[in-house]
């Protein structure tokens, strides 16, 4: 096999997979309750960081997310409201992050407890693929943020305390 049939061969199987160069990451919340008296909404703060030091540079990261939870005791979903896409600029090399931040819950309304996403790679020459920690066709990651430490704060929008590393999950969809 010559070296350039060699290296097209390596394309190619890079091109066909979903998660081809498997990166590492993190991902860290920090949740508050937005008044200290009755209740009225909760907010979270998401920050997701990427990591593949087998991407050329020049690459392109983007998280494309949604939130997980349920609207009733039967009524459970994984990407409310809708898919939601932002670049994750470059942080350190090889190293891609963003925050992202909501409203996780509303009196008589929705909980969201989960973040689910898949991270968006744009190779430099235009190919893309799509890291979600497997090779199902609708797969996705999960970082469950439920858990988090929620304090209030008389000042909506502001977040206090330290980060909480969340545990991420893969999970399969066909």
């Amino acid at each position: 096999m010559s070296r350039f049939s060699r290296h097209a061969l390596v394309l190619s199987l890079l091109l066909t997979s979903t998660s081809a160069l498997a990166g590492s990451q993190w991902v860290q919340a920090r949740t508050v309750l937005n008044t200290c008296g009755y209740f009225s909404t909760s907010q979270a703060e998401i920050t997701l960081t990427y990591r593949n030091d087998d991407l050329p540079w020049g690459t392109r990261v983007f998280l494309i997310y949604g939130w997980g939870g349920s609207s009733g005791p039967s009524s459970t979903f994984d990407w409310a409201p809708a898919p939601q896409t932002v670049e994750a600029p470059a942080v350190a090399p090889w190293h891609w992050g963003t925050t992202v931040t909501g409203v996780i819950r509303s009196r008589s309304s929705t909980q969201y407890t989960s973040i689910n996403y898949v991270w968006k790679v744009v190779l430099p020459d235009g190919h893309e693929f799509y890291e979600k920690g497997n090779g199902s066709t609708y797969g996705y990651y999960a970082a469950d943020f439920s858990q988090v430490p929620m304090p209030c704060t008389t000042t909506s929008g502001t977040f206090v305390g330290s980060a909480t590393p969340l545990t991420i999950t893969t999970v399969v969809k066909n």
